[in-house]
């Protein structure tokens, strides 16, 4: 009994989160990394800017001092919600930094879901691409469906730390 009670309960808890994160090549601890804009896919207003001050902590936290990129200075409505012009203005501003590596990525889901418990629902794909030339030195994407006390940063914040723990850093 003591099995099945331990084997139910372990399936339980593996089923409310999926990961694909490969295993990057190791990047060397002196490499100067830039965060880039996330593209926010959610219905969240402000998840991928959310999600990049997590990233920027943990990246932190492994050694990685990344450098973010700058606000945008825009005051219309239409500026403030348009993520093009955005990204374009993190592009100008990157061709001017002397970066290795560049991470960015997407928020796919944050927010809580409906219902009487009302759990956090976090999906995050991250990128890693070499600065000189964009190409994509690794990928990884994560999605999880947290407890009914749990706050949507707490299971972003384990999203991105599972995905992280794919980036060698040495």
């Amino acid at each position: 009994m003591k099995k099945t009670w331990l084997l139910i309960s372990s399936l339980a808890l593996t089923a409310c989160s999926n990961y694909q994160v490969p295993e990057s090549p190791v990047f060397p601890a002196n490499s100067r990394w830039a965060i880039m804009p996330m593209i926010n896919s959610s219905n969240t207003p402000m998840a991928a800017e959310k999600a990049e001050q997590i990233l920027g902590t943990h990246l932190y936290a492994r050694g990685i001092n990344a450098t973010f990129y700058p606000a945008s200075d825009v005051s219309d409505l239409a500026s403030i919600l348009d993520n093009n012009a955005k990204r374009k203005n993190a592009q100008t501003w990157l061709a001017s930094q002397n970066v290795d590596y560049v991470i960015s990525g997407s928020v796919e889901e944050w927010h809580y879901k409906s219902g009487l418990d009302g759990e956090p629902a976090v999906g995050i794909t991250l990128e890693v691409q070499s600065a000189g030339d964009n190409v994509t030195q690794w990928r990884a994407s994560g999605a999880r469906s947290g407890w009914g006390r749990e706050s949507v940063t707490s299971a972003g914040q384990k999203v991105i730390d599972e995905l992280l723990d794919g980036l060698n850093v040495e």
